[in-house]
This record gives structure tokens, sequence and C-alpha cells, in this order.
């Protein structure tokens, strides 16, 4: 099947912009991860390989912190596919069609994403395996599990995500400097908090940033938190 980028549109300019580097996404997997979650299987060093291996290529610059938005939120959908059961060989089949039917080159970002813990579905309809299976050898309906309901932090307008809210008061929105973490309702990022935070007080950092105190706690947090996941 051809998974070139010719002929679909990139989410890039619209979901999207060229802000994170490998080690961000593996970072941000790093945040939302769960405790069962082991590196071999699901954690934040698979970032990499889902990219090269399970997603399909995208026009990008190689060796350049230039992952899009679209690209965190497929990781995450990749894992949740991966925590299901279902194979990276079904995962890159299923993008590659989606990118295809929609001509788009990062369909994952669609909240019509569910799975069997086999095969892939898009609105009810099977997208991967060779053989339609509507329903089960003995005639009962498949079950199947959608797979924007585990992203709970994940926000969607109009069936696209649009922002993720990583923590309390704080927001990625690609709209937004350009998808850094900031206060939400604001354009202050997190890191500035933190800095100022740092060298005075946490009372100083709210008060030059018109922040309340309880944003300006949630940035704090949030930054001790991405911190520790760096590590």
């Amino acid at each position: 099947m051809d998974t070139t980028t010719n002929t679909t549109e990139p989410t890039r300019g619209e979901i999207g912009q060229g802000l994170y580097s490998l080690s961000d996404l593996r970072a941000y997997l790093a945040l939302t991860g769960k405790s069962e979650d082991h590196p071999k299987d699901l954690g934040p060093d698979k970032a990499g390989y889902w990219l090269a291996n399970v997603l399909n290529p995208v026009n990008r610059r190689p060796r350049q912190p230039d992952h899009s938005f679209s690209d965190l939120i497929s990781l995450f959908v990749v894992r949740e596919l991966r925590r299901h059961g279902v194979t990276p060989a079904k995962i890159r089949e299923g993008e590659a069609y989606l990118r295809n039917l929609w001509q788009t080159d990062r369909p994952f970002v669609s909240d019509v994403i569910q799975t069997d813990g086999r095969d892939i579905f898009a609105d009810d309809a099977q997208i991967t395996g060779q053989v339609e299976r509507a329903t089960t050898g003995g005639g009962q309906q498949v079950m199947l599990d959608v797979v924007r309901e585990f992203l709970r932090d994940v926000r969607y307008t109009d069936g696209t995500a649009q922002l993720w809210t990583p923590g309390k008061h704080v927001v990625v929105d690609p709209r937004v400097q350009f998808g850094e973490p900031v206060v939400e309702g604001t354009r202050v990022p997190t890191t500035a908090v933190a800095d100022v935070a740092r060298v005075h007080d946490l009372a100083t950092a709210a008060r030059r940033f018109r922040l309340s105190p309880e944003q300006a706690s949630g940035a704090l947090a949030f930054e001790r938190r991405l911190a520790a996941a760096r590590n």
C-alpha cells in the first residue's frame, strides 16, 4: 500500500506546527503513562520506534525538532492500540488506509478510532484485516473500545484533537505559543513561570504574569513533573 505523503494533506498547518523534539515527545508520553507501562512495551522510549516503524512517514526535516502536535496525539493513540493488543503491523496498515481514505497525513487525530483488541475500526467500520468481520463467528456483535475515551486529557473539536491538558491550569494548544505548554487561558509559558519562581518565588511569578496563585502553582507543579519525566 502506498504510504507516501504526496497526495495527503499535512496536519502541520492546521492541528499542529513542527514544535517538538523526540525528547519532548518521550517526556510527554512519560507524563501520561500508567504505572503498569514497561519501557520495553509501552514506555516513552518507544516513541522513536513507533514514529519510524509503526506510524507511516511524514514530511519533516530529519534530526530536527519539528515533530508536530498531530505526531504527539498519534503516539498516544498508538500506545492505547498496543495496550489493547493490536500489533504494530495492524496499526501501520490502519493508519495507511485512513490517510489515503481521508487524505490527511495523521488520521489518528480523529475521535472515531476504535479497536476490538485485534483490528482497527473507524466509526464502526473495520479498516484492518483481510476478512471483513462485523460479527464474531457465533454471530455476536464485536465489542469495540473507542480510543479517545482513554485519552482523557485530550480535547476534541468537530471530531479532531485540538489540545491537550497535561496538568491543572496547563494546556498544550498548537494554536498558542506554537504548542508550548502554557497556563490555561493565557499565553504565558509554564517555563517562564518556573524560571521566575526559581530565581525569586512563586508569589513574584504570579504577580509578574498576572496569574492567580492557583494558576502559578499549577504551572510550577507541571514543570516539576516534566523535569522528572525527562530524567
